[in-house]
């Protein structure tokens, strides 16, 4: 373990010195990076997962990580030139935001976009006195009489932040696997697989002893095995850092077996290049990887087409899941280093991918064959923890850099391009996909085993998603009340004063007298729609399911270790509309 350890550190610190000697002769044209959440309340438990004050403090410091090496022309401090090189994007505002040199993408967890808000404040810190040059510059700041006016708290700066819910066809490149059927299809598969059993049997004991002792009476008995292996994880590694009688209890022996048995169950369940969904040997396991690796060439390309001139700079922020499966894809976790990428990240980590000319001339900007990529990993935001740079598909140290062209060729080889061709590999039911395919009049326009594709949408807008989902809607409205028109007995007829008045005496429930005869008593969950892996298998949050993967046969059932429970009492309540008789239509005009 030790020899292993040191191999792993030596080959760092070859690719540390190899990137500081080659920086200075280079010119950086964009970045790309994807970033996990930083720490949050835990999925299980009472309360809703929302970020901490750790957690944002976490993606600030990546956030000014990022400015030093992005924004700064200067030498770095002691400190920053530690775990990065100075590498200054070429024609980005370096104190001002502008968000058209940006491209920003978060889900919608409140966690996770808080977390973006706080990256954000680390990189574009508040200011005075300074206005993005495409902004407006000084004259947007400075009024007729010679008033200079500043934004607030001190110059606060407003980062435009595309947020794209599982409803999005932009959440696919995000978070490709979380409305993607077969991946939950295959999740399954990995619960009933040998391998998965063995570990369950294995473990259990394990499980079961750690919460008797340090959790009594937290969480279901049902949920102490290795099927909620990243749940219980993250219960215990939040406990383990806010109260310190669970970190003596626990200690961290018991913390890191809890760790490594997560990191083996995660890994299999989006690294597992063998694994199949509806096709053989399409890597179903490892689809979010396969979209962000496509989101990273359409973003960069958009780059080079612009000129350099957009998408200076890509942000996303999501989940852990990406980064595992983007590490097996491109071999990263078959390298010297390879524990390290077979790790679920720690919170606030982040890989970038950086694309720049190999001389220091940004009077021009370089042809194609002139560009090269370089992939970098951080994992986490300690101080001693570096932005490395780590060589793709397997190559030496030495090649760590590779050329655009080539880089391209190799994302191709298992990337999935476009919206539609995710639709048809994943089998999804989400209404975007639903709206494509009777657009196109077929599912795809490209192979679903990882070719790329000759029609790209990996750049969506959010007016051309917005655009899908209306039309969608409205055809479903606009069927719906033909419908009821013609077969519900739905007629209509006049309002007159009379009826008018019979109809406000005669109204009550939750908005008095001023409740309308449309409205109804309803009641809403306190958290309303939650974020979709909490009702995954492994997490197993309450009153959620997998995606449309296997039948219920009853008010209690379970999807991959997901607990999945109808509440009998809500079943049983008095606003229940079950075995009522229907409302008989009105006949009259």
């Amino acid at each position: 373990m030790a020899s292993r350890s040191l191999k792993a550190l030596a080959a760092t610190l070859s690719l540390v010195s190899e990137a500081l000697a080659q920086s200075a002769n280079e010119t950086v044209w964009s970045s790309f990076a994807y970033i996990r959440y930083g720490e949050r309340t835990p999925l299980q438990g009472l309360n809703t997962p929302s970020l901490t004050p750790l957690g944002a403090q976490q993606l600030f410091s990546q956030g000014s990580l990022f400015r030093a090496r992005y924004l700064s022309n200067s030498s770095l401090s002691d400190e920053d030139n530690a775990v990065t090189t100075n590498s200054p994007i070429t024609g980005i505002e370096q104190r001002a935001l502008d968000n058209s040199q940006l491209a920003i993408y978060s889900s919608t967890d409140d966690y996770v976009v808080g977390g973006a808000l706080a990256f954000l404040q680390g990189l574009y810190p508040p200011v005075t006195g300074t206005f993005a040059y495409d902004n407006g510059g000084m004259n947007a700041s400075t009024l007729s009489n010679g008033t200079m006016i500043n934004y607030p708290l001190g110059g606060y700066q407003y980062p435009n932040i595309v947020t794209a819910s599982v409803t999005d066809p932009n959440t696919v490149w995000i978070e490709g696997h979380t409305t993607c059927t077969e991946y939950w299809t295959s999740s399954t598969d990995f619960r009933n697989s040998e391998v998965a059993q063995q570990m369950y049997n294995s473990t259990l004991d394990f499980y079961e002893t750690t919460w008797a002792e340090v959790f009594p009476n937290t969480l279901a008995n049902a949920m102490l095995n290795f099927d909620y292996a990243w749940d219980l994880y993250d219960y215990a590694k939040y406990a383990y850092d806010h109260d310190a009688s669970v970190r003596d209890v626990l200690n961290i022996d018991r913390l890191t077996i809890l760790h490594d048995l997560a990191n083996i169950q995660q890994f299999d369940l989006n690294g597992n290049l063998t694994a199949s969904g509806a096709e053989q040997g399409d890597m179903i396991r490892a689809i979010s990887g396969r979209m962000l690796a496509a989101k990273v060439v359409a973003q960069l390309s958009a780059h080079i087409s612009s000129g350099g001139t957009a998408n200076k700079m890509t942000l996303m922020f999501g989940s852990f899941e990406p980064f595992l499966a983007f590490f097996a894809l491109s071999k990263l976790s078959n390298t010297a280093t390879s524990g390290l990428f077979r790790e679920i990240p720690e919170p606030g980590a982040a890989m970038v991918f950086e694309l720049f000319s190999a001389t220091n001339d940004a009077s021009y900007f370089p042809e194609d064959d002139d560009l090269w990529v370089r992939f970098l990993y951080r994992n986490g935001t300690d101080a001693d923890t570096p932005l490395t740079e780590y060589p793709l598909f397997g190559r030496d140290n030495s090649e760590s850099r590779m050329r655009w062209t080539e880089f391209v060729s190799r994302i191709d080889d298992f990337s999935v391009r476009d919206v539609s061709s995710w639709c048809e590999l994943c089998s999804s039911l989400t209404l975007f996909c639903s709206a494509l395919s009777h657009s196109s009049g077929t599912s795809t326009s490209s192979s679903s085993d990882g070719g790329s594709g000759n029609n790209s949408n990996a750049n969506l807008s959010p007016a051309v998603a917005g655009v899908i989902g209306a039309v969608t809607a409205l055809a479903v409205l606009a069927f719906a009340g033909v419908t009821a028109f013609v077969f519900g007995g739905v007629r209509i007829r006049r309002k007159d004063s009379l009826d008018a008045a019979r109809r406000r005496s005669s109204l009550g429930g939750f908005k008095g007298a001023e409740k309308m005869a449309s409205d109804h008593d309803v009641s809403i969950a306190k958290s309303g729609i939650r974020h979709e892996r909490v009702g995954s298998w492994e997490l197993g949050g309450p009153g959620s399911t997998a995606p449309a993967i296997v039948g219920e046969s009853g008010p209690d059932s379970t999807v991959f270790g997901a607990s999945v429970r109808r509440n009998m009492k809500d079943l049983d309540d008095g606003d229940s509309i079950t075995g009522l008789s229907p409302v008989n239509p009105v006949e009259r005009v």
